[in-house]
C-alpha cells in the first residue's frame, strides 16, 4: 500500500507537499469521515443543471453512474478509479469552482492532465461522432456545457494551473467544503496527522464513539452546508477537541 501510494503521489511529494503517507488504518478513518460529504449533492451547484430535462439530481444521478460505472461511487483517496472515469466525472458533474481533488487524482495517473485536456478540447470542438454523442448526452442534465467546460482550458484554466500545482483553497473558489475534503493533498496529510496509525491503538470500548463522531457529525456538516451554515463543521471541531 505505501510503496503504491508513494508511486501514485510522486508529483506533490517531489513538490513537498507531502511530508509523511498515511497508514491504510488512516485513510480508511478519513474515508469514513469523508463519505457523507461526497455522497450528498451540492446544493451551490444545482442552479447550474437548471433547464436541463434530466437536470434534477435524482433523475441525472442514475444516468451519470450509467455511463460512468461503479468508479462513481467511490469514496476517499479515489485512486482505484480508472482514468476515464475521472474525466467522465469531471465533464459530467458541474464543480463550482477548480475542482482541486480531482484534478489531483487525474494528476497520479501518467499522462492523466494531459488526457483530460485532449478529451475536454474534443468535447469543446464537438467535431468527432465521440465528442457530439458525449455532448447529446451531457445535455440531458447540464445545460451549456462548453461554458463549463472551457474553463479547463487555456493557460488560466484549471487544467494547466494543476500542471503548475497552483491549487486554490476552498475558500478562494467559494467552497463550503473543508480543506481535508477539498484536495488528495490535503486529505492525504489530514490523514496522515489526525488519525490512529492502527487498529491497536484505539481502545476497543471506544470505538462505538470514534465512529459517531467520523459519521455522525460529518453528517451534520453536510446538512449545514446544503442549508448555507457553518455551525455543522463547529459541531465537528468540537468533536475533534474532546475525542
Amino acid at each position: 500500500m505505501t510503496i503504491e501510494l508513494e508511486q501514485r503521489l510522486k508529483v506533490p511529494m517531489d513538490a513537498g507537499l507531502i511530508p509523511t503517507l498515511p497508514t491504510s488504518w488512516q485513510i480508511h478513518q478519513g474515508t469514513l469521515e469523508m463519505t457523507p460529504f461526497v455522497s450528498s449533492a451540492d446544493a451551490t451547484a444545482e442552479r447550474h443543471y437548471v433547464g436541463a430535462r434530466f437536470g434534477h439530481s435524482l433523475v441525472r444521478q442514475p444516468l451519470i453512474a450509467s455511463n460512468v460505472g461503479l468508479d462513481h461511487f467511490r469514496t476517499g483517496t479515489a485512486l482505484g478509479a480508472k482514468l476515464d472515469s475521472l474525466r467522465k466525472h469531471l465533464h459530467f458533474t458541474y464543480h463550482e469552482g477548480m475542482p482541486v481533488f480531482d484534478l489531483q487524482v487525474v494528476q497520479t495517473h501518467p499522462g492523466g492532465l494531459d488526457y483530460l485536456r485532449s478529451k475536454t478540447e474534443e468535447a469543446l470542438a464537438n467535431r468527432t461522432l465521440a465528442a457530439k454523442s458525449q455532448n447529446k448526452f451531457v445535455a440531458l442534465f447540464l445545460p451549456r456545457s462548453e461554458q463549463y467546460y472551457a474553463q479547463f482550458v487555456g493557460e488560466q484554466g484549471w487544467i494547466q494551473r494543476a500542471e503548475r500545482l497552483d491549487y486554490p483553497s476552498p475558500d478562494a473558489e467559494g467552497s463550503a467544503f473543508p480543506d481535508e475534503f477539498f484536495s488528495l493533498v490535503s486529505f492525504i496529510n489530514y490523514c496522515a496527522s489526525e488519525f490512529p496509525a492502527h487498529p491497536r491503538d484505539t481502545p476497543w470500548h471506544r470505538y462505538p464513539t470514534h465512529i459517531a463522531n467520523l459519521v455522525g457529525l460529518a453528517s451534520e456538516h453536510v446538512r449545514s452546508i446544503n442549508a448555507g451554515t457553518p455551525i455543522g463543521h463547529r459541531l465537528l471541531a468540537i468533536a475533534k477537541s474532546k475525542s
